[in-house]
């Protein structure tokens, strides 16, 4: 059973106890009043006839000089149950246990028969006389006529047919509000609801793979709140989905990658080992061939330690401190001049900056790469320009001015083993593994990479520092340094 079918039986069911309570209470109470009131009614006019017969009763005693005779006394009371009876009211007259006068029909007189044993003095009861309710009043009449009693019926049928249709008339009105409230419940319990059914759409189709679905749920209630936290977390669940996915393509990518790397030195090695073994050939041949093979060993050898090297920044945190940067450029240059000198290819250094906040072993390795690559883009005799200098945030840069590359390669060089190049690459050494390795360490100190270059022209490599924090106090170095 559904959450809002709960909370409609639950709802209408507290409501429908609670409306019948209410009318069969206001029902009693009313009929109560109305049976308290026919009761003082029915007192009055038993003390206004017994107090009327007894005073001329009296009157003829004190005439007469003796009790008046049953046809006096029944002369006596006939005014009174002719008047009452039009009302529904009956009267009988007893003189030590025999009736005198009577006009009560047998319905009554069987109620009144069986409580008559009980009746002495003053009472009032109600007793039933089959389909008929009536009302008794008994009592002595006093005086000289202490052996008279006088017995007051009154037919309340009037009352109990009052009392009955207001009952059916309290009944209908229960039917019909409930009905209209069952609706209404319905009604409103369907409308606060549906965002429920909203939500657990979103959250099927989730649970389907589709992980781009919304909830848009209008106002200012808790359900938008919960609407607005379950599309965060669906965001959230998106974005760790499509980075998982990306990673699992780039794993993918990275290990076809090194397949493919792999192959062709292994080939080379294979076919120069075998040339070695099966061939006659002169010793230089040979040495040449074992040559071949060695310089493949290497670049396997670049290949394992460049992978080494990323697996080992991707899991290791880094060690921040202070760094000294027009050292640390100094110490790139050192570095790369051996590469620099075979070229003839002249480092500028710039630096306007004096330190900076990061890990150092791992600022320089970044450094390093860019400027060896810059160095294998340039022709020999040219310059690549080395820099430090601060525009609103930190930034370190490497240019030259060779070949360049197009655009929409700018934004592929940083994948693994992408290579503008392919033969000036491999010739000289490279993997394709660099610009991966720089891209991974600028994103650990919170950088942004930017590659700018123009075929023929040359290349910008940017590492932008995003915050501030980067930035050392005093870290500016003095104009007249």
């Amino acid at each position: 059973m559904k959450f809002w079918q709960k909370a409609f039986i639950g709802m209408l069911a507290v409501f429908i106890i609670s409306i019948n309570i209410c009318l069969y209470l206001t029902s009693k109470y009313s009929f109560s009043l109305n049976m308290k009131r026919d009761m003082d009614r029915a007192s009055g006019e038993y003390h206004f006839v017994i107090n009327s017969v007894n005073e001329t009763m009296n009157g003829i005693f004190y005439r007469d000089g003796a009790i008046p005779a049953p046809s006096s006394i029944r002369s006596v009371m006939r005014p009174y149950a002719d008047y009452y009876k039009k009302q529904n009211v009956y009267f009988k007259l007893e003189h030590s246990g025999d009736t005198v006068f009577s006009n009560i029909p047998a319905s009554a007189a069987a109620g009144m028969k069986s409580t008559q044993a009980d009746r002495e003095g003053y009472t009032m009861e109600v007793i039933p006389g089959g389909p008929i309710n009536y009302l008794y009043i008994s009592g002595k009449i006093g005086g000289q006529f202490e052996d008279y009693t006088l017995t007051y019926v009154r037919d309340l049928s009037e009352l109990y047919h009052t009392h009955a249709g207001l009952t059916r008339y309290l009944i209908t009105v229960s039917v019909l509000v409930e009905t209209v409230l069952a609706a209404v419940l319905f009604l409103i319990l369907r409308k606060l609801t549906r965002p429920i059914k909203t939500m657990q759409e979103a959250a099927n189709k989730i649970a389907g793979g589709v992980y781009d679905g919304r909830i848009n749920i209008p106002g200012k209630d808790e359900f938008h709140d919960l609407a607005e936290n379950f599309n965060r977390m669906a965001s959230s669940i998106q974005e760790k989905i499509n980075e998982l996915d990306k990673n699992s393509q780039d794993k993918q990518r990275l290990i076809d990658n090194l397949a493919h790397e792999l192959r062709t030195p292994l080939t080379a090695i294979r076919g120069y080992a075998e040339y070695l073994q099966n061939a006659s050939t002169s010793e230089q041949n040979r040495m040449i061939a074992a040559g071949y093979i060695v310089s493949e060993i290497d670049r396997m050898k670049n290949l394992a330690f460049k992978l080494l090297d990323l697996a080992l920044v991707r899991n290791s945190g880094l060690d921040i401190g202070e760094i000294s940067l027009p050292e640390l450029l100094n110490q790139v240059k050192a570095a790369a001049d051996v590469k620099l000198n075979e070229k003839s290819i002249n480092l500028e250094i710039r630096c306007s900056l004096d330190r900076l906040t990061g890990d150092a072993v791992l600022l320089q390795s970044l450094l390093i790469n860019l400027v060896d690559n810059a160095v294998k883009a340039s022709e020999a005799g040219t310059a690549v320009e080395l820099s430090a200098y601060l525009d609103t945030v930190p930034i370190l840069e490497v240019r030259d001015w060779g070949c360049g590359m197009e655009e929409e390669q700018t934004q592929l060089v940083c994948e693994p083993f992408y290579r503008v190049d392919k033969a000036r690459v491999r010739s000289s050494g490279g993997v394709g593994l660099g610009l991966s390795l720089c891209s991974e360490i600028a994103r650990l100190h919170g950088a942004d990479l930017k590659i700018s270059s123009l075929k023929g022209k040359g290349t910008t490599v940017k590492v932008i520092f995003t915050t501030p924090l980067q930035l050392s106090e005093n870290s500016m170095i003095p104009e007249d340094v």
